[in-house]
C-alpha cells in the first residue's frame, strides 16, 4: 500500500467507529465498502472471509436501524455490558508514581495518561478537537484520523512511535467486541483494523 492509500484506509476505518449514518449505510448496501476493503485486505495478507460483515443484504432502512441499535448496545455505555472505544479505559489511569490518588492505577476510567498525551500532541500539531471528543481525545476514531494525518506529514519513526504508544490496546477492544457477540459489521471492522495495525507493526518493527 502506498502512503496515500494508508492515509485513506485509516480515514475510512475511523468512519466505521462513529455512530452509523445514512452515508455509511449507503456504502455498505451498495457493496462499495466491501469492494474498497477487499483489495487492500488481500494485499495485507488477509482473506475475504474477514469482510463478510460488510456483505449485508438488508434494505437500507433496516440496515441503518440494526447498526444504530448495535452501536448503542455495544458502545454507548448505557447497557450493563458495553465496549469502550477509548484507549484510557484499557490502561491504568496513570503510571505516574508520584500520583497519590486512590484510583491512580485502576483501569476503566477516562482521561488517563494516554488522553493527556494525545491532547498535547494535537496541540503541538495545531489540531483542534471537536466538542464530541473533548472528553475522550483517545477515542479510536480520533486515533485513526490522527494516524491518517501522520501518513500525510510524519516520518516512519513518528508513525512507529504512535502505533507503539497508542494502538497497543486494539486487540483488547477486538476481544471485547467478540465477547459480546457483536454484529458482524463491527467484527469485520475490528478484523480489518487489527490486520492493518499488525502489518504496520511488522513493517516498522514495533
Amino acid at each position: 500500500m502506498t502512503t496515500q492509500e494508508k492515509e485513506y484506509f485509516c480515514q475510512l476505518l475511523a468512519s466505521l467507529f462513529y455512530p452509523p449514518d445514512q452515508e455509511l449505510v449507503k456504502l455498505t448496501h451498495q457493496g462499495t465498502l466491501y469492494s474498497f476493503f477487499e483489495e487492500y485486505i488481500q494485499i495485507l495478507g488477509g482473506t475475504k472471509d474477514l469482510l463478510k460483515g460488510f456483505l449485508l443484504k438488508e434494505e437500507p432502512e433496516d440496515l441503518w436501524g440494526d447498526l444504530k441499535f448495535e452501536y448503542a448496545r455495544l458502545f454507548s455505555g448505557l447497557s450493563e455490558e458495553f465496549v469502550s472505544l477509548v484507549e484510557s479505559f484499557y490502561k491504568p489511569w496513570t503510571r505516574d508514581a508520584r500520583c497519590s490518588l486512590s484510583f491512580a492505577s485502576e483501569k476503566g476510567l477516562l482521561m488517563g495518561d494516554s488522553a493527556v498525551h494525545l491532547l498535547e500532541i494535537y496541540r503541538q500539531c495545531s489540531l483542534e478537537m471537536s466538542e464530541e471528543f473533548k472528553s475522550c481525545p483517545d477515542h479510536i476514531a480520533m486515533e485513526l484520523e490522527f494516524l491518517s494525518y501522520l501518513y500525510q506529514r510524519a516520518t516512519d519513526v513518528e508513525i512507529k512511535m504512535f502505533i507503539k504508544d497508542h494502538l497497543d490496546w486494539i486487540p483488547f477492544l477486538r476481544e471485547e467486541v467478540e465477547r459480546l457477540d457483536a454484529h458482524s459489521f463491527y467484527v469485520s471492522a475490528l478484523g480489518a483494523l487489527v490486520l492493518f495495525i499488525n502489518k504496520e507493526r511488522e513493517r516498522l518493527e514495533v
